[in-house]
């Protein structure tokens, strides 16, 4: 478990680390062959995870080196701040950035989150990061223009990575050997980790939803299949909008119509800053937005094919009106604003189904754990 250092001990980060110690050739090149050589890479270049710079990224956390985060999946890897900090410094990871990377790894190891079954299905899932707190644009996590991919932040493009180089190097998350997904996704390897542009946003930021407050640093993570793009140009009506985007999510060949129940999972939805200001006015309160999705978020049973539509009547999931909602309950959907000005796009991050979002507060080595989790 976790644990800070008693006042008045020797700094956690002295301690002397147990990692194995690999001599390498300055070259950068044998770094990297080394590492598919011996399949601890990721296809991508490495930085060279030195003594020094692993303790650099510990001094930013209170916790000692040897302290347990977590238990990773499938195969039961000891996460210990020290290995996570090895794997972080491969990708890059910022000292003021770790003490995320850890967090996270507290958050996908929640019973909840289902981490075994994720990392071992046939299914493209992968945690994806959203990012909450007074520090995101210092810490180089983007909120803004290109924040799925491209805009180039360092803390989301090393924070993402590193999460994956984790689940590989501790948790033995690897492709045809635990992992059976069929067809991956980019996320698998470089992450996906963005931040809510909460100044953008008319409601409460997804932290705030969760129980935080606005000063909270807190990283949110949703079990998600992939980025589902969004587009339009042809409605002026927020509610004509937001009535095409719940069909959108409900698309009958999503995992959520394949579970017995419509229970399990969010369903998140990043909106536009320009989308989520019309959205507002229309729905001052994110509640009314997601009750107005769940209102229409469903498709007609004749949409399937009668074969499947037996199916599915035998599950349970065919209303009396002959409506097959994705979500059962309004709360399963997720709204979160970033994204550039275009006022074109939204994205939808589809649900697995069978996991749920963790949410979890970042300690850093100058601050206290306020809560353990959020609802």
């Amino acid at each position: 478990m976790l644990r800070t250092r008693t006042p008045g001990s020797s700094p956690p980060w002295e301690q002397a680390l147990t990692s194995d110690r690999i001599d390498v050739e300055p070259d950068p090149l044998a770094l990297y062959e080394l590492s598919l050589r011996d399949e601890w890479g990721d296809g991508l270049p490495l930085l060279p995870p030195t003594e020094e710079r692993v303790r650099a990224l510990l001094r930013a956390t209170p916790y000692c080196p040897d302290d347990l985060i977590s238990t990773l999946a499938p195969r039961n890897g000891l996460a210990t701040v020290e290995k996570a900090a090895v794997n972080a410094a491969m990708a890059g990871v910022t000292p003021a950035a770790f003490p995320v990377v850890v967090a996270t790894l507290e958050a996908i190891a929640r019973p909840e989150f289902n981490l075994f079954a994720l990392t071992t299905t046939t299914s493209s899932v992968t945690p994806m990061l959203m990012v909450n707190g007074p520090r995101r644009a210092d810490l180089g996590f983007d909120m803004g223009p290109g924040c799925m991919g491209g805009a180039a932040g360092r803390g989301s493009m090393t924070v993402g990575r590193a999460v994956q180089l984790c689940l590989r190097n501790i948790g033995g998350q690897k492709v045809g050997v635990t992992s059976k997904s069929v067809f991956g996704q980019p996320a698998r390897a470089c992450g996906l980790c963005f931040a809510e542009w909460e100044e953008e946003s008319p409601w409460p930021s997804l932290a705030e939803q969760r129980g935080y407050t606005r000063d909270d640093e807190v990283v949110s993570v949703h079990g998600g299949k992939g980025t589902f793009p969004l587009a339009d140009v042809n409605n002026d009506d927020p509610r004509d909008l937001l009535y095409l985007i719940a069909k959108c999510l409900a698309y009958p060949l999503g995992n959520k119509f394949l579970e017995p129940t419509a229970n399990n999972g969010q369903i998140v939805l990043v909106i536009n800053p320009i989308w989520a200001k019309r959205f507002g006015v229309a729905f001052p309160r994110v509640e009314d937005l997601h009750e107005f999705l769940f209102e229409h978020a469903w498709q007609p049973i004749d949409s399937w094919p009668e074969a499947n539509q037996r199916i599915l009547e035998a599950k349970g999931r065919v209303d009396a009106q002959g409506r097959v909602r994705v979500n059962e309950r309004p709360e399963q959907f997720v709204t979160v604003v970033a994204g550039g000005l275009g006022n074109l796009h939204a994205i939808c991050l589809p649900s697995w189904g069978e996991s749920e979002m963790q949410s979890q507060e970042v300690v850093r080595v100058d601050s206290e754990r306020r809560t353990e989790t959020a609802p």
